[in-house]
């Protein structure tokens, strides 16, 4: 499918779904003027091994769009299985009790094509510039720092030809002098219960080791501030935004659009951090690898905070609350989905 074809198909939905009265005439005009961005895998980006796979890539807002935010466009990034049974149309992100959610089980005991190239891809194409986490989801992983090749690790051996396209993808895309992972700090119990300090001392979190040449932005208040700089003290490492008294993500989006000039972010936080940023009106999109039903997860717990989707949920009966499916491809028994979500434009946008 050619990028007007897959514009055609997506504007016609948008006024499907407005004749409809299932988007006011406002959330209309608003996913009309922003458009999308599409990039020709094997023309834009000369990926010929990659392009026989994903063909295209989508981003749910144009650059035209993009270049007038006061705030970065602002994806996630999903791994979801069908739960229950096959042909539920329910998917869950994790499973109770497992470290990581059981993440490769929900997979089918092992890392997925599929999921592999579109989480790279995610980090490259929409994370270049900034991958924001959570302290706690820093802290579960704080021996690693979450690259693409946390991914494409696991093509090299079987798919060396697609792993070579995604290598020399990343020497185009992603320059580590211009690149932040931005840690979100909302209180001091959060410190204590992660043990960010004791680690840290000891010199055991990957992103904060100056060896690894990490560049890395504290978003927290003035009162967390105040305590964390006296331990980890700002370098040309290591920095801080500071949102004032109460934490205040979208403040800390303007500073890190203006001073940093971050154009898009990834948000890797997790589904409690993902759901507040949606609820503010500051999240662009979802991009989700959907994976079938695998008989093993019965075995272990799954309940509604395990849920990501179930078809119906979205605005055009898609798998999310409150979203539109913009696109949606299958890699063997995958599919890699790519949702987007309203906009508060008074939020981001410079209405100046």
């Amino acid at each position: 499918m050619d990028s007007d074809s897959i514009k055609k198909n997506y504007f016609d939905k948008l006024g499907l779904l407005f004749e409809n009265k299932l988007l006011d005439c406002d959330t209309f005009t608003h996913y009309e003027k922003r458009g999308v961005k599409i990039y020709d895998t094997n023309r834009d980006l000369e990926c010929s091994h990659l392009s026989k796979i994903i063909p295209y890539i989508v981003i749910g807002a144009s650059d035209e769009f993009v270049s007038k935010m006061s705030v970065p466009y602002q994806a996630t990034s999903f791994i979801a299985a069908e739960a229950y049974s096959p042909n539920s149309g329910i998917f869950a992100f994790k499973l109770l009790g497992l470290r990581g959610g059981g993440v490769t089980l929900l997979t089918g005991g092992s890392r997925k094509l599929g999921d592999n190239i579109f989480a790279s891809l995610h980090r490259m194409i929409v994370g270049n510039q900034a991958i924001m986490v959570t302290v706690n989801n820093m802290m579960e992983n704080y021996g690693q720092i979450w690259s693409w090749d946390f991914f494409g690790n696991h093509l090299k051996e079987q798919y060396p030809t697609l792993y070579s396209d995604l290598l020399n993808l990343s020497k185009k895309f992603v320059h580590p002098d211009n690149f932040y992972f931005i840690v979100s700090i909302r209180s001091l119990e959060s410190i204590a219960e992660s043990h960010l300090v004791e680690f840290y001392e000891k010199n055991k979190i990957a992103m904060l080791n100056p060896k690894n040449n990490q560049k890395v932005i504290i978003l927290t208040t003035s009162a967390i501030y105040a305590h964390l700089s006296k331990i980890v003290k700002e370098s040309n490492l290591i920095t801080f935004i500071d949102t004032g008294e109460k934490f205040d993500m979208h403040k800390g989006l303007c500073i890190l659009r203006e001073k940093y000039g971050v154009k898009y972010l990834l948000n890797d936080g997790g589904r409690k951090m993902s759901e507040s940023i949606r609820a503010a009106g500051l999240l662009g999109e979802e991009r989700v690898t959907l994976e079938p039903f695998n008989p093993a997860t019965l075995d272990y717990a799954i309940d509604d905070t395990c849920i990501l989707g179930k078809k119906g949920w979205g605005i055009d009966k898609s798998e999310l609350k409150g979203s539109i499916m913009l696109d949606s491809l299958k890699i063997e028994d995958e599919k890699a989905n790519v949702y987007v979500y309203h906009l508060d434009e008074s939020k981001v946008l410079n209405l100046k």
